[in-house]
């Protein structure tokens, strides 16, 4: 198989999960008071889930630290379409979806901080 490190230090994929992330919040809280942002937060949120899927599995084979935390991202990712939508349960919507934010950070901070 082929080192993916050339790929991996050419795109800050870290980088590019929490900029996805950070918009579909952002789109997120937008989308509440205006109803046309729906799907497009809908569609924002698939996006960041497939960017964050991609960064973890560059980053698992050289960075496992980063990687790890990038997976723990995509759990509550993963529970958030379950867990009611943010029109009847707003605050269990944004508990959820705010709980992968520490693990963004902690992905980048690991991936800023690489020796």
């Amino acid at each position: 198989m082929r080192d993916p490190s050339p790929f991996l230090e050419a795109v800050p994929w870290p980088l590019l999960a929490l900029l996805s992330y950070l918009a579909s919040v952002t789109l997120g809280l937008i989308s509440l008071r205006r109803r046309p942002g729906r799907a497009w937060h809908r569609r924002l949120f698939i996006t960041t889930c497939a960017v964050t899927a991609l960064a973890a599995l560059l980053a698992l084979p050289v960075r496992w630290g980063s990687g790890l935390l990038l997976v723990l991202a995509l759990v509550p990712l993963a529970v958030l379409p379950y867990a009611g939508s943010a029109m009847r349960r707003p605050g269990r919507h944004a508990a959820i979806g705010l709980a992968a934010a520490p693990c963004y950070l902690a992905a980048l901070a690991l991936w800023i901080a690489r020796p």
